[in-house]
């Protein structure tokens, strides 16, 4: 049977890599079995793959970016992978998400009970998800908190029923987070240097959508697994095409953005004890 200890729940393909990308590398390299669990396939997202033609991989995306995800997944040494393959709900205030498909609008118990199916299958002992507030408000993260914290409360309820799996109790819950700190001397390092500023152009907008440090419940140093990172980013071409910033940054700005992963955690209650590990003390 199929298990890891550490399952991200994320929205899109992508988002296994620029919300949890480091701590995937992280653990997957000290032997610690990863999984990710993508809850759509990402059908709205950019064409930028400068070898594609938009109009003809149009219609066929969410298998592209389906490959893209499964490419990066090896790069991050990602054991187990596992799609829902809901609709992409589109950015916010699209008509993408008026479609009954979309994510966003599907029944949270029926969502949130697929994923609790998965979670019997993987049986891992901490999940991560999207904050409450989707990192940046689109509607697919949002949505992926939602029934990610419902999955974990349906996994272990024994009077819920999926399948042939026992109820499975994780022991952490967390969402990844964004702090406020930092923003503005990464934009000046970036400024400095004549750089791209990509997503600190928008410093004062993100830092809205963001938490103070000192209120992260865990905090982890993955900064020597960011070329991995890297190179896992760059299996997205349609998302993340070779003048992205993301693939141009200098290797000591990459370090600076990424070298801090930071959790709140949901379940149980925190007790206090700043986590320097997902897993100390399990």
């Amino acid at each position: 049977m199929a298990e890891v200890t550490i399952l991200a729940v994320r929205p899109h393909p992508d988002d296994e890599c620029t919300g949890t990308g480091g701590i995937l590398a992280y653990y997957a390299s000290r032997g610690v079995p990863v999984g990710v669990l993508t809850c759509t396939r990402g059908e709205e997202g950019e064409i930028l793959d400068p070898s594609l033609d938009p109009d003809e991989a149009r219609p066929r995306l969410g298998d592209i970016r389906e490959a893209e995800l499964r490419a990066s997944c090896r790069v991050l040494g990602v054991s187990e992978l596992r799609l829902l393959g809901y609709h992409d709900s589109g950015m916010e205030g699209t008509e993408s998400n008026q479609r009954p498909e979309a994510f966003c609008n599907v029944p949270l118990d029926e969502a949130g009970g697929r994923v609790a199916a998965v979670i019997r299958e993987l049986r891992p002992r901490v999940v991560i998800t999207e904050n409450e507030r989707g990192t940046y408000g689109h509607p697919d993260h949002v949505m992926c908190h939602k029934v990610s914290v419902r999955g974990v409360e349906l996994a272990a309820d024994a009077s819920f029923r999926t399948g042939v799996q026992p109820p499975w109790s994780v022991d952490r819950l967390f969402s990844n987070e964004r702090v406020t700190e930092g923003g503005e001397r990464i934009a000046n390092m970036l400024r400095a240097e004549q750089l791209d500023m990509g997503w600190y152009e928008y410093t004062d907008e993100l830092a809205g959508l963001a938490m103070k440090s000192e209120d992260a419940n865990a905090v982890v140093d993955v900064g020597d697994y960011v070329p991995i990172l890297r190179e896992a980013l760059a299996q997205h071409h349609t998302q993340i095409p070779p003048d992205s910033f993301l693939l141009t940054w200098p290797p000591h700005i990459l370090q600076e953005v990424f070298r801090t992963a930071y959790f709140r955690q949901l379940r149980p209650k925190p007790n206090g004890v700043r986590l320097a590990d997902l897993l100390q003390g399990l």
